[in-house]
């Protein structure tokens, strides 16, 4: 009785057809007459029932063998029946029922007739159910499927023209070999509230009506259809002049196909397919002279290819994830737009349109128009690089494409017509030296009036940057001396140690100070600082730096001499604003000791320091097309400082002292690399510094065993080495940071009872190429 297309789906059947399935027993079944009742219950004797118009049969926990009613009422509570037939208009309610089809006709057979069927199964041998008209007559039939399951080993159900089958939470199947779940010829089906349609070789195929050809409607609500062997939905019908069939995929319903489609399209069969909020995952394959438009929408995605589709259409936020290929002979244009992504290649588009959404590429493309409205064209970064051929390309947007400086190669876009429009280049190059000086092409272009300009201006190639220029009929990254981003980060963190040398050791002066209020005595003190640095460089735009630490410390009187000898133990962490996004961080652990001797008597001092740190530096730089790199790397400081002064009370309460200082100290160097391929190998840092000022300052007795020292330092003093390299790809970079600097900062030492003291001090130095912003020191001592 079924005959099978290359699909396997079913043909021209009509209701007149599908009738031939009902020659049964009819003759001996239990006739009621016009407006008669009956209510069967378990009681009852199980026969077969027919019926008409006016007249009701209600089938409460009874079983029955089948039934045929035209024109009537028929209600099954509960109850079980074989097939059943309703025509002309017949009314069937089923709640709880369980209809067996045991002959190969359709085990529930609606002919311009209505069903609501809730918490029931149908089975049969054949068709489960079928919804259907009389030939001539535009009244169809409609099924209310609630919390059901409808199967059957031919098919699930079959719709004609003017019928509709809603279902709700309920499954329609077909359970035998190369079965098919739902058939619409003409009708419409509506699937929410997840419910199924399942087939063994498809899950919905489309035929003909054989009459009154109507558009089939399927839309699908958090629902799914099935193709265990096959393809979910199989279309392939012919041209039918009212339009398109429609598909509708809606919040979260998904399609799956055994042989990879969820959608086959042929015999010159239009869909219109769209998907909303749902995520489908495989191939959308149409034959030539067949018509499909896709469109996704409402941060709907589907991986998978389309073939030989007409027209793909990306709205608010979806996604699209493989091979678009269009229609060979007439071409197909690809619309993408408000936030969506196109993830893939194209063949035969004669129109693509970016609108605020990205196109990224998974290999070398050809296009015809290109429109971009605030989109973005993304080469993709990798070890891979495209080639994107385009006749005309206008509008404005965001071209990503990367480049290897060392092997010279590019993602290269070639337009062969005309290109107007602007354009901002988001370049990505590896930090590789590049191995020739020649430019390298990123775009070429026919005719036109196109603009294209760097993103951040330029291009991070290794220790220098790249710009962009025109010439000829194409774009060119060519190199300039300026400095990369990377470089300026590396030679930045290599010129941070000697500040945080500095800032632990004026820690320790100010700690040896403290001696002066105390008579010499020993004890145990705390020191913490916060400073900021700003940093000019010959390398461009300079850097700040931020410094927070502590220092701890005890010393204690050399035998009955005035030298006093002590040791500390220090940990500071240093926080780099590198610029364009860039950032460092230096962490500082210290040891050290330190001798000191005060002669009350002649004013005359002299402090001496020796330390050993351990710098934990990372790096995290942002490159000028977005991309961030890391890098870290350990280094050790030897520092020592020798001050020498002399304090002279002017009055009983108020002194002057000055000074001369000598500092120096020497930074391992380190050959470490950037993850971008940038290679650093960092010399010995090395920094000597002469300061000569003085202390001014008045030591007042507060009385009750306290004392208050307020004093003012004032110094100068200057850096003496020139040359500090470092090496970046091997070419040669120094830091100079020799300069001299003016130095001013005020404080207060309060000696409270019982030995405390407790310090404060603020300050701030100038010079040509370090400036410190500010310095804030605070701590206590406690005398032995």
């Amino acid at each position: 009785m079924l005959t099978f297309s290359k699909h396997r789906i079913i043909r021209k059947w009509s209701p007149g057809l599908m009738l031939i399935f009902f020659c049964s027993s009819a003759a001996q079944a239990r006739v009621l007459n016009p407006g008669e009742s009956e209510t069967l219950t378990p009681a009852s004797p199980i026969e077969s029932w027919s019926f008409g118009t006016g007249s009701t049969l209600t089938v409460n926990g009874a079983e029955t063998h089948d039934i045929s009613t035209f024109g009537g009422t028929l209600n099954v509570n509960a109850g079980k029946t074989r097939e059943i037939e309703a025509t002309e208009g017949t009314q069937v309610n089923l709640n709880g029922a369980t209809i067996s089809g045991t002959s190969g006709s359709i085990t529930l057979s609606l002919v311009n007739s209505s069903a609501n069927i809730e918490s029931s199964t149908i089975s049969g041998l054949a068709i489960g159910l079928q919804a259907v008209r009389e030939q001539g007559t535009q009244t169809g039939s409609v099924v209310h499927l609630q919390d059901s399951t409808v199967q059957g080993a031919a098919g699930g159900a079959f719709l004609t023209s003017y019928s509709v089958l809603d279902m709700s939470n309920s499954t329609v199947e077909g359970t035998g070999s190369d079965s098919f779940g739902l058939s619409l010829s003409g009708g419409s089906a509506n699937l929410s509230a997840n419910s199924k349609v399942i087939g063994d070789l498809n899950g919905v195929i489309y035929g003909l009506d054989g009459s009154d050809e109507l558009l089939s409607q399927l839309v699908l609500d958090k629902s799914s259809i099935e193709g265990k062997t096959g393809a979910a939905i199989v279309a392939d019908l012919g041209l039918n002049p009212l339009g398109p069939l429609v598909i509708q995929v809606l919040n979260g319903s998904t399609l799956s196909g055994g042989n990879g489609s969820i959608l086959e399209v042929a015999g010159g069969t239009s869909v219109d397919f769209s998907v909303a909020n749902s995520q489908l995952n495989g191939n959308v394959t149409v034959q030539p002279g067949s018509a499909v438009s896709v469109s996704l929408d409402q941060s709907a995605s589907l991986t998978g290819d389309l073939l030989n589709v007409s027209a793909l259409k990306l709205s608010n936020n979806s996604a699209f994830h493989g091979l678009f290929k269009g229609n060979a002979v007439d071409g197909s244009s690809v619309r993408v737009e408000s936030g969506s992504t196109f993830t893939g290649n194209v063949e035969n588009v004669t129109s693509f349109t970016l609108n605020d959404s990205a196109w990224v590429l998974a290999g070398n493309n050809q296009v015809g128009n290109l429109e971009m409205a605030g989109g973005t064209l993304d080469f993709a970064p990798g070890q891979t690089f495209y080639k994107l051929d385009v006749e005309n390309l206008s509008g404005n947007g965001v071209i990503k494409m990367a480049t290897d400086f060392g092997s010279q190669q590019t993602d290269f876009l070639n337009v062969t017509n005309r290109a107007d429009g602007n354009y901002q280049l988001s370049v990505t190059a590896t930090g590789s030296k590049p191995t020739s000086d020649e430019p390298i092409q990123l775009v070429k272009v026919a005719s036109g009036d196109a603009k294209f300009a760097l993103n951040n201006g330029s291009v991070d190639a290794g220790a220098f940057i790249y710009k962009l220029f025109e010439e000829g009929d194409g774009w060119f990254l060519r190199p300039d001396t300026q400095i990369s981003t990377s470089t300026r980060s590396v030679l930045a963190i290599a010129n941070t140690a000697p500040t945080v040398i500095d800032a632990e050791r004026t820690l320790l002066n100010t700690r040896m100070g403290d001696r002066r209020l105390t008579a010499g005595a020993g004890g145990f003190w705390m020191r913490t600082y916060g400073n900021r640095y700003s940093v000019q460089n010959g390398y461009g735009d300079g850097y700040s730096q931020t410094q927070q630490g502590l220092v701890i410390g005890a010393d204690t009187r050399l035998a009955e001499s005035e030298w006093l000898v002590g040791a500390m133990v220090g940990y500071g962490k240093t926080d780099l604003d590198l610029k364009h996004g860039s950032t460092g961080t230096v962490d500082s652990y210290s040891v050290g000791g330190y001798l000191t001797k005060f002669d009350a008597q002649s004013g005359f001092y002299i402090d001496a320091i020796v330390k050993i740190n351990s710098f934990d530096n990372r790096l995290n730089v942002s490159m000028s097309d977005g991309e961030r790199s890391k890098g870290d790397y350990n280094t050790y400081g030897l520092s020592g400082s020798l001050e020498v002064g002399k304090q002279y009370d002017l009055t009983a309460d108020l002194f002057l002292a000055p000074f001369v200082q000598v500092n120096a100290a020497v930074i391992s160097g380190k050959h470490y690399s950037l993850d971008n391929g940038l290679e650093v190998d960092s010399q010995l840092t090395r920094t000597l510094v002469t300061k000569g000022g003085m202390y001014v300052g008045s030591q007042i007795d507060l009385g009750n065993g306290q004392k208050i020292q307020p004093r003012v330092r004032v110094a100068m003093g200057h850096e003496f080495i020139k040359s500090n390299e470092v090496n970046v790809n091997e070419s040669r970079f120094n830091n100079d940071t020799s300069t001299t600097s003016m130095e001013l900062a005020g404080g207060v030492n309060w000696a409270l009872p019982n030995g405390v003291q407790i310090f404060a001090e603020a300050g701030s130095s100038q010079s040509k190429t370090v400036s410190q912003d500010y310095n804030v020191s605070a701590g206590f001592s406690i005398a032995f």
